[in-house]
């Protein structure tokens, strides 16, 4: 039966959304030969044995030979294949309309199953010599007969298709999950791209605002701030290819980027992002800090002319990788919990881990903000793994 199901639908054909699928026509070959063989074979063991039975009772010879049975049935084969096939082509729908036409089917198949009897007899007398005139004057006994094969053919055949329509619609089922699987992986793909999109410009804008305030009074600076911004630029092309990055790498473009906000703020920026030779072997999100930097400047220099300090961390747990920025604010002034930074950061965890990493964001004290990363710890990453593969 799996080989049956899996011959539905070819795996390379790709299955429209609109479009309802049908068994091929080598499946339903394949199931109608198998389902009748079977149908035969135990309505053959079935009255030989009552035949050998009622003979030794009775010793008259009530059931009809095994090789007239067998013969029957391998002349209704085709007609029951032909019946499966227009079957599954008018479908079920609309109901009021393709039910008549189906029970017509199968009331056809059943009605002919005592005429494939009778010519069966005919073929066996034509090879062997084995003629009884089929065609006489038939008795009430004989109807009885029809009657009573009518029904059991009219029983197999219903059978037969509620499991050939069961089979197709597990199929159906199954290859619908699969589209649908496949559409909401497009979809979780297409939108990290399109936040990682929304990320870049809003990124740029800021660096820009840095530079421009440098060109006039500081050239050499703002010509060192330019090849910085290079840099940043290359290392968002590089970041935006790809879902996931290195820590290392991650702090790497932290520090560059603030590196530019210090030639900004010289007097008033401090910056320390923690690396070096201890920073573990794992992946994380790409450009996953940058909000979380972005808005550590933006916020911490809002509003007050103080100093301000930006720490970015990271640390260990037994329940995985935690990163933190801690930066400083002026008195009173507490950044929003809903903005675009941190927006952007939830949407991106939400898509890329389903529920397993958080962002929790707010106010230490009274001149402190924090904002921290629960990430699972991801020890290896392909590129043509969705998500890294999660180790102890």
């Amino acid at each position: 039966m799996v080989a049956i199901a899996r011959a539905f639908w070819p795996s390379t054909t790709p299955i429209a959304a609109d479009e309802p699928q049908s068994p091929s026509r080598r499946a339903v070959l394949i199931f109608a030969s198998l389902f009748w063989a079977y149908v035969a074979l135990t309505n053959i063991v079935y009255a030989e044995l009552m035949r050998v039975e009622v003979q030794e009772v009775t010793g008259g010879m009530v059931f009809l030979p095994w090789q007239q049975r067998l013969m029957q049935h391998a002349l209704m084969l085709p007609v029951l294949v032909a019946c499966y096939l227009t079957a599954v082509r008018i479908g079920w729908t609309p109901v009021w309309r393709r039910v008549p036409q189906q029970l017509a089917l199968a009331l056809v198949f059943a009605l002919l199953m005592e005429w494939a009897m009778q010519v069966g007899e005919l073929l066996l007398h034509a090879l062997f010599g084995t003629y009884t005139d089929p065609f006489g004057i038939r008795t009430k006994g004989d109807w009885a007969v029809w009657m009573s094969t009518t029904l059991t053919a009219l029983l197999a055949y219903g059978f037969g298709l509620a499991l050939l329509t069961g089979i197709a619609a597990s199929r159906r089922y199954h290859e619908m999950r699969l589209r649908n699987s496949d559409l909401r992986r497009k979809w979780a793909d297409a939108r990290l791209a399109a936040l990682r999109t929304q990320l870049s410009p809003h990124t740029l804008f800021n660096v820009l605002h840095t530079i421009q305030a440098r060109i006039k009074g500081e050239p050499e600076v703002a010509e060192s701030l330019i090849a910085s911004l290079g840099d940043l630029l290359r290392g968002l092309l590089q970041s935006g290819e790809r879902d996931f990055v290195q820590l290392r790498e991650e702090l790497q473009f932290a520090e560059l980027y603030l590196g530019l906000q210090i030639g900004r703020f010289t007097d008033r920026l401090t910056v320390r992002v923690r690396h070096g030779d201890d920073v573990p072997t794992v992946w994380v999100p790409s450009l996953i800090l940058q909000p979380l930097v972005e808005n550590a400047v933006v916020h911490g220099l809002a509003d007050h002319s103080g100093p301000v300090r930006i720490d970015v961390t990271w640390s260990l747990l037994s329940s995985g990788l935690r990163l933190e920025v801690v930066n400083s604010v002026g008195s009173g002034n507490t950044p929003g919990i809903g903005g675009f930074g941190l927006r952007n950061v939830r949407e991106r965890l939400a898509v890329q881990f389903e529920g397993r990493a958080r962002l929790v964001a707010g106010p230490r004290d009274n001149a402190t903000w924090v904002a921290t990363l629960h990430l699972p710890l991801l020890r290896e990453w392909h590129p043509d793994a969705a998500v890294p593969v999660e180790k102890p």
